[in-house]
């Protein structure tokens, strides 16, 4: 094919040398420098091409000759119509490249399976462990289909980093993505996982078990359930020559509750998710082994959940290993479930208030949804004392932020009580106790906020508890950024003021924040509001709130926490100034 530029300026293809070549200053500075390959010149400049399509052509605008590979003896002209824009435009046009429409990306593929597609009309290959669906790109190919087919039905990586390890292949065929290469767990029935179970089909508890894998010809047999379920959890992985990265896709605002088991082996690991309604199991099988614990970070916007777990041995692995995945209608019978939990760090928060970071004696990590709580267990005389406490984030001491939030830590704020049984038991612990905890109670959902921008927020005393991982949600939003968050918090005196720097720090850092303090006990020295929740309070607060901004009454979503008396009330008198039941949420606990 005939380079598109002058001789003057493309010394790679007019093989001009360094002193002959004089390109124009104001090309020049456009023109990146890229290795063209051993033999050739050790520098040599690309075309324009690669400042418009960026990372993408970064190996294929090397190669503009039409050699796939560098070689010259492997230059193949392509049709009219099939340039790199050309693949870019069909990608882009919404055809479905991979052949399995919504379950592409999900796919697991076993060596054996990915053979069976080795022919130019199915034509599938693997590179660093994900396989993809090269049909429709092979005429694009621009050093050939049959170049392209010494890689097809096979883990073309090898041959992939001998002839053009530089190509971005991740962003050219993203739309060709099919999922992940594994190898196959021998004690799985591949027959029954493939063509479906053979039992009774009056079966109707749970989707069966299954190992993600490419059904070629006939789907899994998902039997008839008593309520329709959705589908386990998109999952993939990544990895560093350290660590490797699991990670499965919940769904937007899904606010999943998480719990990671590792068996006696370093191979396995159990995942349970619990979000809509359900519980997702995922049982992993890795290749080699891992070191236990692990961190887990969650985008509560997003639903993506990441786990990193360090592994025993440095190196690149071929494949992660294998998953199970299976799915039931989760129990509402969960008051019962009691876990012991050993009290890892203890800090006095004030007077009579304290501060406890607790972890799961059997070494299992958890995470408690936003707005859920839990409740704390002693037994007297036979007899069961239990109080509902809502988890609160893990730095509220030190830096209150998202970047250094850890969602596996359940840190509880105790208020002791003068006549409190349990509220004294609980703050007079000490660091290596243990003590008796439910699993995640309450109904609160985060898609309520998924329409608002701008917030009320009312807390008393401890009622501040579910109303600050609430507050790091509303502010670190993304898709739809929180405008701005009121938080009225009630209290009697000054020194009864839970995290009131904290508070104060976050109100002059983010603009969108404002808090006020109303004390109904307050002394001669207190400047700020006075009084209790009132209809006045209210109406002048929200006044406030709205002031400069294109809101109306209508937009704001409340929260409200504190004593049941005081979260009746305020719900009360905001139902009198406007509010909809839409607009509320009254955590109880």
């Amino acid at each position: 094919a005939r380079c598109q530029y002058p001789a003057r300026i493309c010394r790679k293809c007019c093989k001009m040398s360094d002193s002959s070549f004089n390109a124009p200053k104001k090309l020049i500075k456009h023109l990146s420098p890229i290795r063209i390959s051993k033999t050739s010149a050790s520098r040599g400049l690309v075309p324009p091409v690669l400042q418009e399509v960026g990372k993408l052509a970064a190996g294929v605008a090397a190669v503009a000759t039409g050699s796939a590979t560098g070689n010259p003896r492997n230059k193949h002209a392509l049709q009219p119509g099939h340039s790199l824009m050309d693949w870019i435009r069909l990608g882009s046009s919404g055809k479905d490249l991979t052949g399995f429409g919504a379950r592409a990306g999900q796919l697991s593929v076993t060596p054996h399976q990915l053979a069976q597609h080795n022919q130019l009309d199915d034509a599938w290959l693997a590179i660093r462990g994900k396989v993809y669906n090269v049909t429709h790109y092979l005429p694009f190919h621009p050093g050939g289909a049959e170049e392209l087919q010494r890689g097809i039905g096979k883990d073309a990586t090898t041959l992939f980093d001998e002839v053009h390890a530089w190509v971005n292949y991740e962003s050219l065929l993203q739309k060709c993505y099919l999922g992940r290469l594994v190898s196959v767990d021998p004690e799985v029935d591949t027959h029954q996982l493939l063509f479906g179970s053979q039992e009774s089909p009056n079966k109707k508890k749970n989707i069966p078990s299954k190992v993600i894998l490419p059904n070629k010809v006939t789907p899994i047999n998902i039997e008839e359930t008593t309520q329709e379920l959705n589908p386990c959890p998109k999952f993939d992985w990544v990895q560093k020559t350290d660590y490797i990265t699991l990670i499965f896709y919940t769904g937007p605002l899904s606010n999943a509750k998480i719990e990671i088991q590792s068996s006696n082996s370093t191979n396995d690991l159990n995942v349970c998710l619990t979000y809509d309604g359900q519980v997702f199991a995922n049982e992993i099988r890795f290749t080699k082994e891992i070191k236990w614990p692990g961190q887990i970070k969650l985008n509560y916007e997003t639903g993506k959940v990441e786990m990193q777990l360090k592994k025993l041995q440095s190196g690149i692995w071929d494949t992660y290993g294998t998953l199970r995945q299976t799915t039931e209608v989760a129990s509402i019978k969960v008051t019962d479930k009691r876990c012991r939990y050993r009290i890892v760090n203890k800090i006095e928060v004030n007077y009579n208030t304290s501060f406890l970071e607790l972890e799961r004696c059997d070494d299992t990590k958890l995470t408690v949804p936003i707005g859920r709580h839990v409740r704390v267990f002693l037994t007297v005389q036979d007899q069961d004392i239990s109080r509902s406490y809502t988890p609160i984030p893990n730095n509220v001491l030190v830096k209150f932020n998202s970047q250094s939030l850890s969602v596996d830590k359940l840190c509880l704020m105790v208020k002791s009580y003068s006549n409190g049984i349990l509220s004294n038991y609980i703050c007079g612990r000490k660091k290596g106790d243990v003590l008796e905890i439910s699993d995640s109670l309450g109904s609160f959902s985060l898609k309520s906020l998924d329409n608002r921008e701008t917030f009320l927020l009312l807390a008393a005393g401890t009622g501040i508890t579910p109303i600050l991982k609430v507050l790091l949600f509303l502010l670190e939003r993304r898709i739809r950024r929180c405008k701005n968050v009121t938080l009225l918090f009630f209290n009697k005196t000054e020194k009864d003021i839970l995290l009131k720097d904290q508070l104060e720090t976050l109100h002059n850092e983010d603009s969108r924040f404002r808090v006020e303090h109303i004390l109904s006990q307050a002394d001669s020295n207190w400047t700020g509001h006075k009084g209790k929740i009132s209809n006045n309070l209210l109406r002048d607060s929200i006044d406030k709130h709205l002031l400069n901004t294109v809101y109306k009454e209508s937009d704001i979503f409340a929260c409200i926490c504190g004593p049941t008396q005081f979260s009746h009330l305020a719900q009360s008198l905001l139902t009198s100034t406007g509010f909809n039941r839409e607009q509320m949420h009254v955590f109880l606990g």
